[in-house]
């Protein structure tokens, strides 16, 4: 793999995001799990620790647009819902009503319990694709639950270099 050259990049490269504080660490990196007999699956520690410490462990759970799941903090999930539906009149629409079937019908919230488990629906795991093997993947701001065999095909058919994924996350950030 060829190194990563910072000359290329403009030098406040570093400021795209302030760091994070110990209330608002972000989600990284990837975990695997296995869904239990129960439909239960063991949330990672460092997810657990990154979520607000004012959402009580409680998380929302949406379908994803491939063979996984998204996982919101409550707290983004309701800012993002508000920007969506800032006009009062805005549930009225086709167009809203559309997108809330699609988004929110399968949607469901979950409190983390005591030994950090949540139980996963089995509409959201069968619209997923999902197995009893996953892989957490952090985004971030929030995280998703693939389908492990799914992810790891995502991952070999969509393989960016390092320096072509920075290069694409600093051009978006000068396009703003």
């Amino acid at each position: 793999m060829q190194g990563l050259s910072l000359e290329r990049f403009p030098k406040d490269w570093m400021k795209v995001a302030s760091m994070p504080t110990k209330s608002k660490l972000p989600f990284l990196g990837h975990y695997p799990g296995l869904i239990d007999d129960k439909g239960r699956i063991s949330i990672p520690a460092d997810y657990r620790h990154a979520l607000p410490e004012d959402s009580s462990g409680t998380i929302v759970l949406t379908p994803g647009s491939d063979a996984f799941m998204n996982v919101f903090p409550l707290d983004l999930f309701n800012g993002v819902w508000q920007q969506a539906d800032s006009d009062s009149l805005g549930f009225a629409s086709d167009d809203s009503l559309a997108r809330d079937t699609a988004l929110l019908s399968e949607a469901v919230y979950r409190e983390i319990d005591s030994q950090g488990r949540i139980t996963v629906p089995q509409s959201l795991l069968k619209q997923a694709g999902i197995g009893r093997e996953v892989v957490f993947m952090g985004r971030w701001n929030h995280f998703v639950i693939w389908d492990a065999q799914a992810f790891e095909v995502y991952r070999t058919s969509h393989k960016l270099t390092v320096g072509e994924a920075w290069k694409t996350l600093l051009d978006k950030r000068q396009k703003a």
